[in-house]
């Protein structure tokens, strides 16, 4: 039997150990989702670069596309703007992440533009940070002027909300808030962005070994772009950050009906007017709304062939997001 200083010194020892093991644990699970994470640098700000994606050349686009291109340079003429192509992209990919075969391989392996237009948004930002934007979009705020200042020092990535079905049930497929992926920001190498590119690479080799095709064989759905690539992925490896960042359940009743930019842990939530202004549901606003930063068109790619925008639901909800959208 141990004596009462000898029982009380082992509890002490014991509850040390625990703790210890406690603060390892979370240390390499913050470390696996940061992956990259010495390269993460909280104290410097979000880089100064546009990145936009074209399947060809910038001279190749419509003229309204190409108006906006020149008014993302002329509303924002302190940042640097790069648009890649097709090829671009691979060549990119394979510079900025040699030390990562597993995303080397697995991009340059893909042939469903749309898997691929969805990955490379995630990977920009991963390798060099900055804000991507469809070559769909409509620059309509400087960038400078995304962020109050109240949040400047303490944002490291910026989301704004693309629907709201404000906690009714969604359609199938659908979640009961949904972040766009049309517009990103981010610092280079944060844990959102490594934590978005591994849940991507693990559904689209999910997908490939269910169809039991190569990744170049793949034929994605509607519903599969939407889960393992597209902004479904995005929201909830959102959740999943936040939460275990802030030891709280983060989820959408955090960020349903906000009508002001929200911060939460270090990435700023904007409401639905911001990036998604013009659609026929979630409250939204129009782009001559002084919320309003950024315009999708929704001239994309989903509008023909298998990703083609579908109604995804009746409900009184509002909600019949995707078909609505594509009458913008």
């Amino acid at each position: 039997m141990l004596n009462g200083p000898k029982r009380l010194r082992v509890l002490v020892i014991s509850s040390t150990v625990v703790i210890i093991l406690f603060l390892l644990y979370r240390a390499l699970f913050l470390n696996q989702i940061k992956g990259l994470s010495s390269a993460y640098e909280l104290d410097k700000p979000i880089r100064r670069k546009i990145w936009q994606t074209t399947k060809l050349s910038p001279m190749s686009l419509e003229e309204r596309d190409r108006k906006n291109l020149e008014k993302w340079d002329g509303m924002n003429p302190t940042w640097r703007h790069e648009v890649l192509t097709d090829g671009g992209c691979d060549e990119y990919v394979r510079d900025r992440f040699v030390e990562r075969p597993d995303i080397v391989s697995l991009f340059t392996g893909l042939k469903d533009n749309i898997l691929r237009a969805d990955l490379i948004r995630y990977l920009v930002l991963l390798g060099d940070g900055g804000i991507y934007s469809d070559i769909d979009t409509e620059s309509l705020r400087p960038i400078d002027e995304w962020v109050p200042p109240e949040y400047k020092d303490a944002t490291n990535a910026v989301l704004g909300v693309e629907y709201d079905t404000f906690g009714q049930d969604p359609a199938p497929a659908l979640l009961i808030v949904q972040f766009v992926n049309w517009t990103i920001m981010s610092k280079s190498r944060h844990p959102l962005m490594d934590l978005t590119v591994r849940n991507a690479i693990r559904a689209i080799e999910a997908l490939a070994e269910k169809q039991q095709v190569s990744l170049g064989q793949i034929q994605a759905t509607f519903n599969d772009v939407l889960a393992s690539t597209g902004p479904a992925l995005l929201t909830t490896a959102t959740f999943e950050y936040l939460s275990e960042a802030t030891g709280t359940n983060v989820s959408w009743l955090n960020v349903t009906g906000i009508t002001a930019p929200k911060l939460i842990h270090d990435i700023l939530i904007l409401p639905v007017t911001a990036f998604g202004n013009g659609q026929r549901h979630s409250n939204a606003g129009t782009p001559e709304d002084p919320a309003a930063l950024v315009h999708h068109l929704f001239s994309g790619s989903w509008k023909t062939g298998s990703h083609a925008f579908k109604a995804m639901a009746q409900a009184d909800t509002g909600v019949k997001i995707h078909q609505e959208a594509s009458m913008v």
